[in-house]
């Protein structure tokens, strides 16, 4: 790579040729970050440069500029030219290398650092600071031959290279020592100060001569950079601030949680909430159905026919009173099986009212047993089941069927119509029934012989059997068909 040392040895071969004189100023400029720039400065007077060439403007640099060098110059003045080359470094790193591109390596500057040093308080409370060291040598006076015999070969025939040219005196009587100047500045951010040059502004100054003897110069600066410090500061404010909400809002819960009475307190309620958890989820567990209660119809499992009205009390009543609407017997039926009636308001609403004992009795009478009834009663009384009557009926009606039917001692509860207000199919009867009994109705079976009754039961959770005798043809149904009590008793033997 083509240097600046070109430029300065030719100003050397026209001290050397004449009487003239050459000043060379290197100025190094450090930035806050550690980058700067150098600078090199030539300005020869009117002598030198006439014997280089006739017009100033005819002189190239082209090397410079290949080099990376700004060159700004040549510009003529009284005669004389003034040549600045500059070159940037980005960093301390880099200062030595373009120090050593003006002469060469190790020819007048050598052992160049440039040391950046960054501290910063722990805490933050000072100021960050920067050191900034230089430390050089500079030989002012190198040996001529250095350069290499392409700058000196054919200009010095009669000068030997190895030849001090300490002693040489120009046209003019002057020695070259006398001609030849180097003035070296650093200048650092702040704060400079210098063992071996002269201070002025941050910027520390050495003057040399060609044949003065190596020095090693020195320069240093110390800059406080206030802004960290800001920052730590409202970094650690933030801090603090941050502690104390974060201590507020523990002592807010902590009290908050003090304060609420005990049974209220999130965890009594993930408590409770887990306790109806696990019961919801035994409620739901399927278990294994335990027979505790046997529930039967009274018209159909208890005594025929099935549907009382239509077989028994509408033919009664025509052979009395055939001028009566059957539709209006149906509806005060109703009534009476709803406990809305009396069986004496019954009787004299249907016309009957002198002769309604009579009437009544008959129509009692007239139900048959079913087959079996009894010994089923006292199988289940052996095993200890308690059986449970249903049925739509007044109450009246039902404690003479009972009586009647000598059925006092062999059921455990005789649940009619007419004490809930309600007729079957609807679940009033059962519900009246499960609290008597004290039982869950899922642990309960139910017989009817009527479908209907059976599907409102299979809802509430009961098991059901469609109860049928002898050669009954049982209709279509879901229901567990069981005929007659032995089947019923066979199948609990089993």
């Amino acid at each position: 790579m083509l240097r600046v040392r070109a430029v300065v040895i030719g100003m050397i071969l026209v001290v050397l040729a004449a009487s003239c004189r050459v000043d060379t100023n290197v100025d190094v400029v450090v930035a806050a970050d550690g980058s700067g720039t150098v600078t090199v400065t030539i300005v020869a007077d009117a002598e030198a440069v006439s014997l280089l060439v006739d017009d100033p403007s005819e002189l190239r640099f082209e090397d410079l500029e290949a080099a990376g060098w700004e060159l700004d110059g040549p510009t003529a003045g009284d005669g004389g030219v003034t040549i600045v080359a500059e070159k940037p470094f980005l960093s301390a790193e880099e200062l030595p290398d373009v120090l050593d591109e003006i002469a060469g390596r190790d020819v007048v500057f050598s052992g160049v650092t440039l040391l950046q040093d960054h501290h910063f308080a722990r805490i933050g409370l000072s100021p960050s600071t920067t050191d900034y060291d230089f430390v050089a040598t500079v030989d002012p006076s190198p040996e001529l031959d250095v350069f290499g015999d392409e700058f000196l070969a054919g200009e010095l025939d009669n000068l030997p290279l190895g030849r001090s040219l300490l002693r040489i005196e120009t046209d003019s009587g002057t020695t070259f020592e006398q001609s030849l100047t180097i003035a070296i500045t650093v200048q650092l951010p702040s704060g400079a100060s210098s063992d071996s040059g002269d201070v002025v502004d941050d910027t520390t100054t050495w003057n040399f001569s060609y044949g003065d003897e190596p020095l090693d110069i020195d320069a240093r600066a110390s800059v406080d950079d206030i802004l960290p410090r800001v920052w730590a500061t409202v970094a650690l404010v933030a801090l603090v601030l941050f502690a104390l909400i974060v201590l507020s809002r523990l002592g807010s819960y902590l009290l908050a949680k003090i304060r609420v009475p005990k049974g209220r307190r999130r965890r009594d309620q993930r408590q409770r909430q887990q306790r109806a958890a696990t019961r919801e989820a035994e409620a739901n567990r399927p278990r294994r159905r335990l027979l505790r209660l046997l529930v039967v119809d009274v018209h159909g499992v208890v005594v025929r026919p099935t549907d009382p009205v239509e077989g028994l009390l509408l033919p009664l009543i025509a052979a009395e009173r055939p001028e009566m609407d059957p539709e209006a017997i149906r509806q005060f039926h109703r009534q009476l099986v709803l406990g809305r009636l009396s069986p004496e308001e019954f009787w004299s609403e249907v016309g009957l009212g002198p002769m309604a004992e009579e009437i009544e009795t008959r129509y009692l009478s007239s139900f048959r047993l079913v087959p079996g009834l009894h010994p089923f009663l006292d199988r289940m009384a052996t095993s200890r089941l308690p059986v449970a009557v249903i049925g739509n009926q007044p109450r009246v009606w039902g404690d003479r069927l009972r009586r009647m039917a000598s059925l006092d001692g062999a059921v455990a509860s005789w649940m009619v119509s007419g004490d809930v207000g309600s007729t079957l199919p609807e679940p009033a009867l059962f519900e009246a029934t499960r609290r008597t009994m004290s039982v869950d109705l899922f642990d309960c079976f139910y017989l009817s012989n009527v479908p209907e009754h059976l599907d409102v039961a299979k809802e509430l959770g009961l098991a059901t059997g469609l109860f049928v005798t002898g050669a009954e043809m049982a209709p279509e149904n879901e229901h567990t068909v069981v005929r007659g009590f032995e089947d019923l008793l066979r199948s609990r033997t089993s």
